[in-house]
């Protein structure tokens, strides 16, 4: 779940939380239409109305007006520190919450819902050990509560505590009771990541095997169990590659180096060019594989088919700077000859150039490099190939 997503969670909880108060206070009440003094205010109306659009700064605007006619509205209070901190205003949100576990009219649910509300503030302000200290006092009150475990969760993650991080989605898993197996075995990899750099081969073989019995498509699983037998056992080595990307074609570039080194050291560098061949012929529009295909076909001396499939690689995803880049070593080693030049420039001309364009589908974040994590919103396996438009064929209609 993204920050934002949190935070819109955690506003309708403190609605609901508080709806019932109301309720009774009115209930109360002789009056049975009287309603809170902030709720009479044009100023609240106008801040829902500018929430609901999205215009969080104008929302800010009106709730902290909101907020000066009534200090004692909590309700406004608590989604005011929360809009803070979303438009970056975090030290003043950090103000507001602060201020609100001061008062002791709070019930323990509100006290709860104010107390992970000044952790989410200190995890966006880089606080992270006063963050953590938050998170843990709600959960000694609240075992299962959904907000200090996902801030603790991400915090977690953010410090490269993998184990810690894997044992908090674990207990989130259970408190949503939903199927958390895609990010679990994300978390296995990186324990798997880890434990290898340490030289802990077996820890970081069973991390990989269990990242896998998460969820098959977990790629960089994959790649750590290609790692484990890349220079003792070549043929292993590219069945575990060619396994994945059976599973996860998407990614079958990733695995690109390594297969090509396992096959060379069977003694078969053919299988590589007829994989390329054959996620060409699957998908034409994939750059990659004609990047790899050319690059092992230069390599081999057969230059002119090589710059053929750089050409078409170029003609249906121009914006990738990475093809031209190729294009460019290989016409140098045909020699640079006119006509080359010229069909490749009219190709390209007008292109707008991305090194490797990755996005992330949750927040639109844009990498040049494939994360498995997206540093922006902290969601795991969100980022994709981001495709434009073929160019135009040069004469063509």
């Amino acid at each position: 779940m993204s920050d934002t997503a949190l935070l819109a969670v955690l506003i309708a909880s403190i609605a609901g939380l508080l709806a019932g108060r109301v309720w009774a206070l009115g209930a109360r009440r002789s009056d049975g239409r009287e309603r809170p003094a902030f709720r009479t205010s044009p100023h609240y109306l106008q801040g829902l109305h500018y929430l609901a659009s999205g215009q969080i700064e104008l929302a800010i605007s009106e709730l902290t007006k909101v907020s000066r006619e009534d200090p004692a509205a909590l309700e406004v209070q608590l989604v005011l520190g929360n809009l803070l901190r979303e438009a970056g205003q975090v030290e003043r949100a950090i103000q507001v919450h602060q201020g609100l576990l001061a008062r002791d009219d709070l019930s323990r649910g509100e006290r709860i819902h104010a107390l992970a509300c000044v952790g989410m503030d200190y995890r966006k302000a880089g606080f992270l050990d006063r963050a953590s200290s938050a998170f843990r006092e709600v959960l000694a009150t609240d075992s299962r509560n959904l907000h200090a475990l996902s801030g603790l969760q991400k915090l977690h993650e953010e410090q490269r505590e993998w184990r810690d991080a894997y044992d908090a989605r674990t207990q989130l898993a259970r408190v949503r009771k939903s199927d958390e197996s895609t990010v679990l075995g994300y978390l296995q990899a990186k324990l798997g990541d880890e434990a290898l750099a340490l030289g802990h081969r077996e820890a970081a073989e069973k991390a990989f095997r269990t990242a896998l019995s998460l969820d098959r498509r977990v790629f960089p699983a994959h790649l750590g169990l290609a790692r484990l037998h890349a220079g003792r056992d070549p043929e292993r080595t590219a069945a575990l590659l060619e396994e994945a990307i059976e599973l996860v074609p998407e990614r079958a570039y990733l695995a690109f180096e390594p297969l090509a080194e396992a096959y060379a050291a069977c003694g078969e560098p053919s299988r590589f060019v007829a994989l390329c061949e054959r996620l060409i012929h699957d998908d034409p529009r994939d750059w990659r594989a004609r990047q790899a295909l050319a690059r092992q076909l230069r390599s081999e001396g057969r230059v002119e088919e090589a710059y053929g499939l750089l050409l078409r690689a170029v003609q249906a995803n121009p914006q990738v700077l990475a093809v031209h880049l190729e294009a460019w070593r290989t016409l140098s080693s045909l020699g640079v000859r006119d006509e080359n030049v010229e069909r490749y420039v009219s190709t390209a001309e007008h292109a707008v150039f991305y090194r490797d364009p990755h996005v992330c589908t949750a927040c639109r974040y844009r990498a040049d490099d494939m994360l498995w994590r997206c540093p922006h919103c902290h969601e795991w396996n969100t980022l994709v190939e981001e495709r434009l438009g073929p160019a135009p064929v040069p004469g063509g209609g």
